[in-house]
């Protein structure tokens, strides 16, 4: 008798685990992606901004990649925290950049939920700015999708703070010997 029981219990046991991931692989697969279809390389923006009479308004802004840019998911991608001599700290994951200006005096603050990367530069690396035009005014479709546009620069004294910043290159561990970085002002 006590065996039969263990067998039943067993089988419930068994049948709500093949349930529970059948059911989890049904909401994994019917999920829909709309940001599925774009190119490795693009960029998602979501500002929150003014809309003139102190009402907040969000405006997602979706940069696909320069031509220029390798086809492939850049190694890193982030925003800046710091920098050391040849190496740049990438903050990743869900970052905030917030600038302020007060009295004519700017202030940036950063933050991020995910892990630093160390950014490694040589005399080989390629510096791009990216020079893309947003505009951050409230639409009726809130959402903009736009096309990079880079220029070619030389390696800046001191990138501008709070920085986002793609980087290709060879990874290593939590650090990346960079080939290309794309950056630009904080947005």
């Amino acid at each position: 008798m006590n065996r039969n029981i263990l067998y039943i219990v067993g089988g419930v046991i068994l049948l709500a685990i093949i349930g529970a991931g059948t059911f989890t692989a049904v909401q994994l697969l019917s999920a829909q992606n709309s940001e599925g279809d774009l190119p490795a390389g693009t960029m998602i923006f979501e500002d929150v901004t003014d809309d003139g009479t102190g009402n907040p308004v969000t405006v997602k802004t979706i940069i696909l990649p320069a031509e220029e840019l390798p086809k492939r998911p850049s190694e890193a991608g982030g925003v800046l925290v710091r920098e050391i001599d040849n190496s740049y700290f990438v903050g990743t994951g869900s970052i905030s950049v917030n600038v302020s200006v007060i009295n004519g005096e700017t202030s940036t603050s950063v933050d991020h939920s995910g892990p630093e990367i160390e950014v490694v530069v040589n005399r080989d690396t390629q510096f791009f700015r990216d020079v893309t035009e947003v505009s951050l005014t409230a639409s009726e479709s809130k959402e903009q999708t736009l096309h990079q546009e880079i220029t070619a620069v030389s390696q800046p004294d001191q990138m501008p703070q709070g920085a986002n910043i793609q980087v290709w290159g060879e990874k290593r561990g939590d650090r990346v010997v960079a080939e290309l970085i794309v950056f630009s002002e904080p947005r």
